[in-house]
């Protein structure tokens, strides 16, 4: 089974490379350098904290890159000409994409039955960027939820293949929750991978409802995500 992933360069993808490589041997993987640019200030300080715990936890402060595991190939836009050519010439069995922008039907057409997406969300309820911390801002943190799904060329709209939700405990860290939803994206992976492998398709079903499409989130807005976070934990 040849498998391709489709991400960008940060700790916690690297970490997600590491675990399925552990499984499945990847391919090849195609790095998307230029990201949506902010249209306000939307960095927070507990981005920061963050950053450094996933290098220190994640990766134990380990020196890694993309290429120790397989060919891998950066480009500006993952739609580019010289992607679809990179992911073309390796004839992938399944695509997994992970932190990208929106993926164009050009792409999607290479691997149509194959090419699954993992999104830090319910798409059912919560599209878009930075949904976890829109569920926090809102105080749904049942929402705190992982998803695998088919990818077509609406966002998050594809049919689901599995759902898990990321538990919460009075140690949890709102500066810890990228890397628990990362660990989520690793099982929810290697299970469909494991099917896939077995039956040469994925299980999935029709998403019931559209969630509704969210944007970046302002900086002091993601303030009050942190006090959220903080109040929601002492009562558990």
């Amino acid at each position: 089974m040849r498998v391709i992933v489709l991400t960008t360069d940060t700790p916690h993808h690297l970490y997600f490379v590491k675990e399925v490589s552990t499984v499945f041997n990847i391919t090849g993987i195609g790095v998307e350098s230029k990201m949506l640019e902010d249209p306000f200030r939307t960095h927070h300080s507990f981005e920061d904290v963050r950053d450094h715990y996933e290098v220190t936890e994640l990766l134990q402060k380990e020196e890694m890159r993309f290429e120790d595991y397989c060919e891998t190939k950066v480009f500006d836009n993952i739609n580019n000409e010289g992607c679809i050519q990179f992911v073309a010439g390796l004839k992938p069995d399944v695509i997994v994409t992970f932190g990208t922008g929106l993926i164009r039907k050009p792409l999607i057409h290479l691997c149509p039955d194959g090419f699954v997406n993992l999104h830090g969300g319910d798409p059912e309820y919560y599209r878009g960027l930075d949904t976890h911390m829109w569920a926090i801002y809102h105080r749904e943190f049942e929402q705190l939820i992982v998803t695998l799904h088919r990818l077509n060329p609406n966002l998050d709209d594809g049919e689901i293949i599995q759902k898990a939700q990321i538990r919460l405990d009075k140690n949890s860290k709102i500066t810890k929750l990228r890397a628990e939803n990362t660990k989520l994206c690793v099982q929810l992976t290697l299970s469909a991978l494991l099917v896939f492998n077995q039956l040469g398709s994925f299980i999935s079903k029709p998403q019931k409802r559209k969630g509704r499409y969210y944007s970046f989130m302002p900086a002091d807005l993601k303030q009050i995500c942190v006090k959220n976070f903080e109040q929601y934990i002492q009562k558990l």
